[in-house]
């Protein structure tokens, strides 16, 4: 049914990290936004190429990226879009950093695609179809809490002093239950990880939408599940996520 909508999806974020690939580490001016986040001129570049083609392709279809915000259009179908994901990663030259797409109808998610060009990786899915990484199917691993990769947001000096200290009671709530804890410093990355196995769970205090929007439907569709703890978004296979939630809500 989104076959179309799909391969548009794909070729746009593959051509788009093609783009941003090339100036990893050089991104030109970097601005701090609010709430720790950044933004590059690269971000700017890459949403206008992201948009225009939208546009071009699909000039009745809503948009809402991350610098831009909400892009004309009208009707059922809307865009989500994280340029850049990874950004402060992107400055520095760091490979983890990502262009997310997704495409919603009537507030669904029913396409996404995730670019990881510094890896040369294509994650994509589509609603009832499942997830896949570069033509083959991925699915979430039915891990132990006891031996569980378990990727959290990052901590910043320029963030809410209450969102970090709301982070180190979480961090202090899970750390002598699971293997290990990771900060992968984007979500677009993790989300896709955790859809082909790589790690187990990604725990999210209030995500931004663009930054999800792309690896919930990944996540989903390869057998995953979304659960909500209070102001955090828990994303792992649906044993692992009960057993996260219920951590996270216990007192200490």
């Amino acid at each position: 049914m989104y076959k179309q909508y799909l391969y548009f999806a794909k070729n746009l974020a593959e051509k788009a990290g093609q783009f941003i690939r090339l100036y990893a580490g050089k991104a030109g001016k970097v601005t701090l936004k609010s709430d720790k986040d950044f933004v590059t001129e690269m971000d700017l570049q890459v949403e206008s190429f992201i948009i225009h083609h939208i546009k071009e392709q699909y000039p009745d279809h809503r948009i809402f990226s991350e610098e831009a915000g909400f892009v004309g259009g009208s009707g059922d179908f809307e865009w989500i879009i994280d340029p850049i994901d990874g950004t402060v990663n992107y400055s520095v030259g760091m490979p983890l950093y990502g262009v997310s797409i997704a495409l919603t109808y009537k507030g669904d998610t029913v396409v996404a695609a995730i670019s990881l060009p510094a890896l040369e990786e294509l994650f994509w899915a589509a609603k009832g179809e499942g997830a896949f990484q570069d033509g083959k199917q991925i699915k979430v691993r039915t891990t132990a809490l006891s031996e569980s990769f378990v990727s959290l947001g990052d901590f910043s000096k320029e963030g809410d002093r209450e969102s970090n200290k709301e982070r180190l009671i979480l961090m202090d709530n899970i750390v002598n239950d699971v293997f290990r804890i990771r900060i992968i410093g984007t979500a677009a990355a993790t989300l896709a990880y955790i859809a082909a196995g790589r790690l187990d769970a990604a725990i999210y205090l209030n995500p931004k939408r663009y930054d999800i929007a792309a690896g919930q439907l990944l996540v989903a569709e390869a057998g995953g599940i979304q659960r909500s703890a209070g102001e955090f978004e828990v994303f792992s296979n649906n044993k692992l996520s009960y057993e996260l939630t219920n951590l996270i809500q216990e007192p200490k």
